[in-house]
């Protein structure tokens, strides 16, 4: 028989049977005068049997194709790893609900995510909203535990519609601000800041040291990036500020 109609009666393609051949766990027959490779019967059982182990979950590399396998070993070694497989799925499962449940973004911790969305939601400035963002991947992923856990606390508080109404002000008139923005418009929008950050963190303990590794030194580039000097200046005023006042 030729490779379609091997392909056809096992139910696979023959791309996989090729595949199978360059991998080394099915045998390559010869050619037949005509050029066309010939397949009996043999081929077909030894493809049956890799297909009905892979589908079980057995690594194409890691058949138990010989007749003299431990199968009951092999078995219990297969079973553990699907149990493991079956517990990440879970974990996985749990986190898409939550994101659905908050109308989060995947690229995204749920409960960073849902504050995202939360964003969104009162029209902050497109290019703003897109810098929070990225940033707050860029912690979420390199800032450790306890950095996420810290804006966890943070972005829970932030979260209050009232609360993030006032920043949403705020947010608008910082993508406004460039080198032509008066000096007094300026000090305001930092004192400003700094009050709606010390409202919001409230009793959250931000003096706490955090190993944040290499994420401090690339969110500010990554601001510096995406900001123009003034609005890089403007922030580094207000962390300062919030230092000394929650110091």
């Amino acid at each position: 028989m030729r490779s379609g109609e091997l392909a056809e009666l096992a139910g696979v393609t023959v791309r996989t049977i090729r595949h199978y051949h360059q991998i080394g766990i099915l045998e390559e027959p010869p050619r037949s005068l005509n050029g066309y490779r010939e397949y009996d019967v043999g081929h077909l059982v030894r493809l049956l049997r890799i297909k009905r182990l892979a589908d079980l979950g057995f690594a194409l590399q890691d058949l138990p194709l010989d007749d003299d396998t431990d199968h009951d070993a092999r078995l219990e070694a297969l079973d553990a790893e699907l149990a493991a497989q079956v517990d990440r799925l879970t974990r996985q499962r749990a986190v898409v609900a939550a994101l659905r449940a908050g109308g989060a973004a995947p690229d995204l911790p749920p409960e960073l995510g849902a504050h995202v969305a939360l964003a969104s939601a009162i029209g902050l400035p497109p290019r703003i909203a897109r810098l929070e963002r990225e940033q707050l991947l860029l912690l979420a992923h390199l800032g450790g535990d306890d950095a996420s856990r810290l804006l966890e606390d943070l972005y829970e508080r932030f979260a209050e519609p009232a609360v993030m109404g006032a920043f949403g002000e705020i947010y608008e008139r910082f993508d406004l601000i460039d080198e032509s923005t008066p000096a007094a418009e300026l000090d305001r929008l930092v004192s400003e800041s700094v009050e709606a950050l010390v409202a919001a963190v409230g009793d959250i303990d931000l003096t706490a040291p955090l190993d944040l590794g290499s994420a401090e030194s690339l969110i500010d580039e990554h601001g510096a990036t995406h900001l123009n000097p003034t609005q890089v200046r403007v922030l580094n005023e207000i962390g300062e500020q919030l230092a000394q006042r929650l110091g």
